[in-house]
């Protein structure tokens, strides 16, 4: 049944070959952490919403019997229940009366710019993102899965013994063709700067952060080199008058870097 029209966001969801919605945010807010954390206890959610116990059962429910979330068992304590997702975030909707005019000369302007020659086919996929910024569509779920799923791929022939090696790879690779120029920033943390980044190089100055595809490669290679799930996060983008983008990666907890 749809929801009622309302200002607030709406998230749209994929599971087992249907699509839902949900904008209620204090069921967004559920998903959300499900999302960030995994594997979450029933106390987890009361503490993170600050809701009552028989409210945040309410809203439980009402996700399980949507498909949207399944319980485990908790395994601290075998009585108990945690709760993961079984549908996945490919995008928001979230109403707008923004016009994106300026945002579309000022793109064709930055293509100018960074480019000796401009290759309309290589903006494409720019274009079609402003376009559905304003409409007030975000589909960097789907877009950071799509950087995942080519990382994932692509981590067999970079990910090497050492983390050197392997920032040297990544350094080869985005270079090859044509990512960005990427240099190490610091060990400790693990930071990265991606010179000419071409996700975002040409994308509206204030924009908000837009290395989402680069993101999900990211992540999903340096997962494969730690052997155990890692985080991206982006610190600063080029879209935020930076000369670089940087990336700051989450290493597991007791690892420095692998010699």
């Amino acid at each position: 049944m749809p929801e009622p029209d309302s200002k607030q966001p709406l998230n749209i969801y994929s599971k087992k070959g249907s699509v839902t919605t949900v904008r209620n945010p204090v069921r967004n807010k559920i998903l959300q952490l499900l999302s960030d954390e995994d594997s979450v206890s029933f106390a987890r959610i009361i503490e993170v919403t600050g809701l009552s116990k028989s409210t945040i059962s309410g809203y439980v429910s009402s996700l399980e019997d949507g498909g949207l979330i399944a319980s485990v068992h908790n395994p601290d304590d075998g009585r108990k229940k945690n709760y993961v997702m079984t549908a996945t975030l490919v995008g928001s909707i979230t109403p707008t009366s923004h016009n994106g005019t300026s945002e579309f000369r000022e793109l064709i302007r930055q293509a100018y710019t960074h480019y000796d020659k401009i290759d309309y086919k290589q903006i494409i996929p720019h274009i079609i993102k402003v376009a559905l910024s304003e409409a007030g569509i975000n589909i960097d779920p789907i877009l950071l899965r799509g950087g995942e799923v080519l990382g994932e791929t692509i981590a067999v022939y970079l990910v090497a013994d050492t983390l050197e090696k392997t920032l040297e790879n990544i350094v080869e690779f985005w270079h090859h063709y044509g990512f960005g120029e990427v240099k190490l920033k610091s060990f400790t943390p693990l930071q990265i700067e991606i010179y000419q980044c071409y996700e975002c190089m040409i994308m509206p100055k204030g924009s908000g952060k837009n290395c989402v595809i680069s993101k999900g490669m990211l992540e999903a290679i340096f997962s494969a080199f730690y052997r155990e799930r890692v985080y991206v996060e982006e610190i600063h983008c080029m879209t935020e008058n930076f000369e670089y983008c940087c990336m700051e990666i989450s290493e597991p907890t007791g690892t420095a870097y692998r010699n």
